[in-house]
């Protein structure tokens, strides 16, 4: 891996980890179109670790907020995520990289970011049910194409969730979620000093781009706009099913 190549997909995982446009879809088109290699599993966790960095900074007032009873939605979320999660990992060569697949599920994603737009919102606050909906939702982000900042902020808000807090359970959630993925890689970590400076470049870019990709969605679930995402992950879906055949 070289310095670009590492700039770059610590570039778009920052970016894609937090807009709800599937991180795991973006890096698997970058890889093939590129020529890029599947990098190392010590740089996956590394470029992990800065947008869960970033997540920490960023919701940190939130963080130190946390009840009881909000703890306990946030357990409850994660029994779904991950029993999902590991059963989906069954099929992880078949799924995981193909262009084919990620093209569908981009544009079921893209799907799913519009049905706000129809979706009479209410004004409810979490409980049991709408967290263990949420928990579903992110555990069934794990397929490349399902963003999972998208699908549970959208699970939140047509449950009838605040924006604001639709938005932040959803990245409180993602923090448990991300230390058991890469909890589960540890025994893969292959640490290369030759490639420390690429590590350290794909941290850096990571977490840049992720600090800004997670304050400007912020700003956007406030304001209900994700039709722009919604929109690009349809054209990027439907010009990959082309490109292709």
């Amino acid at each position: 891996m070289t310095p670009i190549q590492a700039a770059l997909l610590g570039l778009v995982q920052g970016l894609t980890e937090f807009l709800p446009i599937s991180s795991t879809a973006h890096l698997v088109v970058v890889q093939n179109l590129f020529g890029i290699t599947e990098p190392p599993v010590s740089f996956d966790v590394v470029i992990h670790l800065a947008t869960a960095l970033v997540t920490v900074i960023v919701l940190w007032s939130v963080i130190k907020a946390i009840k009881f009873n909000q703890l306990k939605l946030i357990v409850l979320a994660m029994i779904p995520t991950g029993i999902l999660g590991l059963w989906l990992n069954q099929w992880n060569e078949l799924i995981f990289g193909s262009l084919i697949f990620t093209a569908v599920t981009l544009i079921i994603n893209g799907l799913i970011l519009l049905l706000p737009q129809f979706a009479r919102l209410k004004d409810k606050t979490l409980n049991n049910q709408s967290a263990t909906v949420i928990g579903i939702a992110q555990g069934l982000a794990v397929l490349p194409g399902i963003s999972r900042s998208g699908s549970t902020i959208v699970s939140g808000m047509l449950l009838g969730i605040k924006p604001q807090e639709a938005y932040n359970f959803s990245f409180l959630i993602s923090l448990p979620a991300i230390a058991a993925a890469q909890v589960l890689q540890f025994k893969q970590l292959d640490l290369v000093e030759a490639e420390f400076a690429n590590f350290g470049l794909g941290f850096a870019a990571a977490f840049i781009s992720g600090y800004f990709a997670l304050l400007w969605l912020r700003r956007l679930v406030s304001r209900g706009r994700l039709t722009g995402f919604a929109v690009y992950c349809l054209i990027l879906g439907g010009l990959l099913l082309v490109v292709v055949k």
